[in-house]
C-alpha cells in the first residue's frame, strides 16, 4: 500500500493510500488465461454441425461476458482510498470562528409526501440544521416537486422543533443529529439531568411526528398561523402536483441574532417549482436545475450538497471533510465533485434484495477512484458550482485571467443561463472567484426566484443540455457526472470512518426490481444518447473513462447474455444436444475453473467488505433475478422508445415503508410483468431437470453421458431463482399470483416448442 500526501502544505487536509494487490492481479491474468481457453475451445467445436445454434448462441454469450471481464478489470485494477484531517481546515481558514470557510447550498428533493413520508424529509433537514459548520454558511433548501401544503407544513414544524434541538444535541456532544434514529435507543448517560431533558426532547419530536402524521392521514393542515406562514398560498393558487404556479417561501432567514433568541439557525427554503401539464418538467434533473437557479440568486454558495429526503446527515463534520478536498486539491480540476457513499439503517438481515450496495461503494467506486472519475452518484454528493454549470477547470495560472469582455459581456451568456440579469450576475460572480462571500438576505431575492422557477424559463437555455443536471435519462446524475467529466473535470470517492449519510432503502423485492428497472433504463438512454461514452468522441474522456462508463450503461445488455446462458442448458438437455465440454474433456477442468474463479471472487469481494456468506449469496441471487426482470424490461422499454411506440416514465420507489410481521426478506409478489420472464426461465429449466431425472432413472443414459455441465447449470439457475421456486407453492402476497403463472407457463411452452422444432 502507497501513501500520498496532497500537494499543499507539510500539513495537508487529506491523504491518499493507494493499494497494489499482486494476489488480485495475479487472479486476473489466471481468469483470463482460462476465458482464452474457453473461447477457444467454442471456436474450435462451434464448427461441429451437430453444436448448430446452440453453439452460435453460447459463443455470442461468451464473448460478451468476455468484454465485460475486461471492462469490470479496467474500472477496479487500481484501488485508492483517502484520509481526511478536518481539524486542520478550521486553523487554516480563520481559526476557531472559521470565518474564511465557504458557504455551501444544501439542497433537499422531495416528489410525493404519501410515497415520500414528510416525517423523513424532515428529520433530514433536521440533520442538515444541526451540522457542526457556521451557520452563516449553510443554506438548506427544500425542493417539493409535488407543490404540497402539507410538506410545507411539516417543515414549519421542523423549524419549531429545529430551535431546540439542535442546541440540546450540540450542548450534550451528540453526534447522530437525526431524532428519527436517535430517539430509536435510550441513552446509556445515568446524569438525570440529561435524561429528563432527553425525555422532554423524545416527546416534543413524538408530538411534532403526530401532527404530521395527522396532516399526512386527514389531507388538510390544522396550523393555527397558516395564513402568516404563507399556507394559505397554495389555496389560493389550487396548488396541484401537476399543475401550480413557482412557490418560494423562506420559512427561515439567519439574520442577526434576536435578543431573545440565543440560537441562529442556518436559512432554510421552500421552493415548489412551477408544474404546468403542456411542459415537460424533466423529473429530479428539472427540479435540480431550479433549484441551482433558486440557490445561485438567494445565496450563491460555490459549492452545493444536494440530498434525496431519505439521506439523512449522520456525521455533522461531513461539510468539512468535503471541503479538505475542494480546497486543497492540487488543481480544482482534481475535485468537481466529492461523492459519499449511500449507507442505510435499519436494512434486513443479510441484505435479502440486494438494497445495500455494499459492493458497489466498497471495491467499485475506490477502483474509479484510480481512474479520477468517480461518477456521480444522485445523493450525497459535493459539486463545485463551476462544474454544473458547464465551465471547464482552470488548469494553469494563465486560466484564471478571465476576461470580462470576452467572458461575460457576451450574449452567449443569457443564451445560456436565461434571460435573468440577477442569476447571469450570480454566474459571474461565481467565475471570478471573489472570495467565498454569499448573499445573507435571501428574502430580498424572492420575486427573481419566483421567475427562473418557471416552466417557460429553460426554453432556448442550455440547462439540461450543456449546463446543470442533464436531461434525456431517468438516471440523471450518471448523465450529469458522465458530462462533467467530458470537460476535463475529476472527482473523489471518500468513505470516512464516521459514516457521513444513512437512509432507507426498499423494503421488499418488488420495490427493489421497479428500482433497478428504472436505473437500468436510465443507463441504457446514455448509452444512445449524444454523451454516449462512444459517440461523444470530442469530449475530453480519457479510453480507462469511456471503459468505466461504458461498464455501467452498457450493463442492462448483458441481460440478454445472462438469459441466453439461463436457457441453453435446459434447451439442450431438451433436445439431447450438448454444447459444453463433457467430464472426459480437458475443456471440462476449464470450465470448472471458470465457474470456481468467478464465485469465488465474488465472495472474497463481499468477505472483503465485511459482508457475511450469506449475504455475498443474497447479492449474487438477486443480481441474476434482476438481469431476467428489470433489466430485460428496460432494455424492451428502451428499444420502444426507439421507434416511438412509448415513453420513459419515471417512478417514485416508495421510502420508509415498514415490513409486516413474518415479511422480513421473503419476496412479496404481485402481478407486475416484472415477474413473468423469470418464472418462465424457473418453468423451463424445471421441465428440464424433471425430464432428464427421469431418463437417467429409466436407465437410458449415465449421467457423464446426459450432458453433466448442462445438468448442473440448470440446476444452478433453479437454485438462483428459489424465491420463484418458493412463490409457486406458496400463497398470498408471498405466492405467485396465477395470472403471472398462467402467463409464464403459455410462454415457456411456446418457447420450449419453438427450439425442439
Amino acid at each position: 500500500m502507497e501513501k500520498a500526501l496532497s500537494s499543499s502544505s507539510s500539513n495537508p487536509l487529506y491523504e491518499k493510500y493507494t493499494h497494489n494487490s499482486y494476489v488480485y492481479r495475479a487472479h486476473v491474468c489466471l481468469h483470463l488465461l482460462l476465458l482464452l481457453s474457453f473461447l477457444n475451445y467454442r471456436l474450435l467445436y462451434s464448427l461441429d454441425e451437430c453444436c448448430g445454434v446452440i453453439g452460435f448462441i453460447a459463443f455470442c454469450c461468451e464473448i460478451w461476458f468476455f468484454w465485460r471481464f475486461i471492462l469490470y478489470h479496467n474500472l477496479i485494477w487500481l484501488s485508492i482510498e483517502y484520509k481526511t484531517y478536518p481539524e486542520r481546515l478550521a486553523r487554516r481558514y480563520g481559526g476557531e470562528s472559521a470565518s474564511n470557510l465557504p458557504p455551501v447550498d444544501i439542497i433537499i428533493t422531495t416528489t410525493d409526501p404519501y410515497k415520500e413520508p414528510p416525517i423523513i424529509t424532515a428529520n433530514t433537514v433536521l440533520s442538515v440544521l444541526g451540522l457542526d459548520y457556521p451557520v452563516e454558511k449553510i443554506a438548506c433548501y427544500v425542493s417539493d416537486d409535488g407543490g404540497s401544503p402539507i410538506t410545507f407544513y411539516s417543515l414549519l414544524e421542523t423549524l419549531e422543533f429545529a430551535k431546540k434541538w439542535v442546541p440540546f444535541c450540540r450542548n450534550n456532544n451528540i453526534e447522530l443529529r437525526i431524532p428519527l434514529l436517535y430517539f430509536s435507543k435510550t441513552p446509556k448517560s445515568s446524569d438525570p439531568k440529561f435524561l429528563q431533558q432527553w425525555q422532554c426532547m423524545k416527546e416534543e419530536y413524538e408530538s411534532m411526528k403526530k401532527r404530521i402524521a395527522d396532516a399526512l392521514e386527514t389531507g388538510h393542515v390544522t396550523l393555527e398561523s397558516v395564513s402568516e406562514n404563507g399556507v394559505n398560498d397554495f389555496m389560493y393558487e389550487k396548488s396541484d402536483a401537476k399543475n401550480h404556479s413557482s412557490i418560494v417561501k423562506v420559512i427561515h432567514e439567519n439574520k442577526v441574532v434576536q435578543e431573545n433568541e440565543g440560537l441562529v439557525l442556518p436559512h432554510l427554503i421552500y421552493v415548489a417549482r412551477e408544474k404546468r401539464p403542456t411542459f415537460n418538467h424533466h423529473y429530479k434533473a428539472g427540479a435540480l436545475n431550479v433549484m441551482a437557479r433558486v440557490s445561485g440568486l438567494m445565496t450563491n454558495a460555490p459549492f452545493i450538497l444536494n440530498l434525496d429526503c431519505d439521506m439523512h446527515v449522520c456525521n455533522p463534520k461531513v461539510i468539512q471533510h468535503a471541503m479538505c478536498f475542494h480546497l486543497d486539491c492540487p488543481s480544482e480540476r482534481d475535485c468537481a465533485f466529492v461523492q459519499f457513499p449511500q449507507l442505510f439503517y435499519e436494512t434486513l438481515q443479510d441484505d435479502p434484495f440486494g438494497n445495500q450496495l455494499k459492493s458497489v461503494f466498497n471495491i467499485l467506486f475506490k477502483g474509479m477512484n484510480g481512474i479520477h472519475s468517480p461518477v456521480y452518484g444522485g445523493t450525497c454528493c459535493f459539486h463545485r458550482r463551476k462544474g454544473l454549470y458547464g465551465f471547464p477547470p482552470r488548469t494553469s495560472h494563465a486560466d484564471q485571467q478571465y476576461s470580462e469582455e470576452n467572458e461575460f459581456q457576451d450574449e452567449a451568456m443569457t443564451s445560456a443561463f436565461g434571460v435573468s440579469s440577477a442569476l447571469v450576475s450570480s454566474v459571474e460572480a461565481i467565475m471570478r472567484d471573489n472570495g467565498f462571500q454569499n448573499k445573507s438576505y435571501p428574502s430580498l431575492a424572492i420575486e427573481e426566484a419566483l421567475k427562473v422557477a418557471s416552466c417557460s424559463y429553460e426554453a432556448n437555455t442550455a440547462w439540461g443540455k450543456e449546463l446543470g443536471w442533464m436531461y434525456g435519462s431517468s438516471v440523471e446524475d450518471i448523465m450529469t457526472g458522465l458530462k462533467i467529466h467530458s470537460l476535463g473535470w475529476h472527482s473523489i470517492y471518500y468513505d470516512p470512518e464516521k459514516p457521513a449519510f444513512m437512509g432507507c432503502t426498499p423494503q421488499n423485492g418488488s420495490d427493489s426490481l421497479v428500482q433497478y428497472k428504472r436505473w437500468a433504463t436510465g443507463l441504457l438512454e446514455i448509452l444512445i444518447s449524444r454523451l454516449s461514452p462512444f459517440l461523444g468522441m470530442n469530449t475530453q474522456l480519457t479510453l480507462r473513462q469511456r471503459m468505466l462508463y461504458a461498464y455501467l450503461t452498457m450493463s442492462p445488455i448483458t441481460s440478454m447474455a445472462v438469459l441466453g446462458y439461463a436457457l441453453l442448458p435446459a434447451f439442450s438437455l431438451l433436445s439431447g444436444k450438448s454444447f459444453l465440454p463433457k467430464v472426459e474433456d480437458p475443456t471440462f477442468m476449464v470450465a470448472v475453473g471458470l465457474f470456481l474463479s468467478v464465485n469465488g471472487n465474488g465472495l472474497f469481494e463481499y468477505v472483503k467488505c465485511d459482508c457475511s456468506v450469506r449475504e455475498w449469496w443474497n447479492n449474487q441471487r438477486m443480481e441474476f433475478i434482476v438481469r431476467l426482470s428489470s433489466r430485460l424490461f428496460a432494455l424492451f422499454d428502451v428499444v420502444m422508445k426507439l421507434i416511438g411506440l412509448s415513453e420513459t416514465v419515471f417512478v417514485v420507489t416508495p421510502k420508509g415503508g415498514e415490513n409486516e410481521e413474518g415479511d422480513e426478506g421473503e419476496f412479496i409478489f404481485n402481478s407486475s410483468p416484472l415477474f413473468i420472464p423469470p418464472t418462465t426461465v424457473l418453468l423451463i429449466n424445471l421441465a428440464a431437470l424433471i425430464h432428464s431425472s427421469l431418463q437417467i432413472v429409466d436407465g437410458q443414459c449415465e449421467v457423464k453421458d446426459k450432458q453433466f455441465a448442462e445438468y448442473f447449470c440448470s440446476a444452478w439457475v433453479v437454485i438462483n431463482l428459489w424465491p420463484f421456486l418458493k412463490g409457486l407453492v406458496k400463497k398470498g402476497k408471498h405466492g405467485l399470483p396465477w395470472s403471472v403463472v398462467i402467463k409464464a407457463s403459455v410462454l415457456a411452452v411456446f418457447l420450449s416448442t419453438t427450439w425442439l422444432v
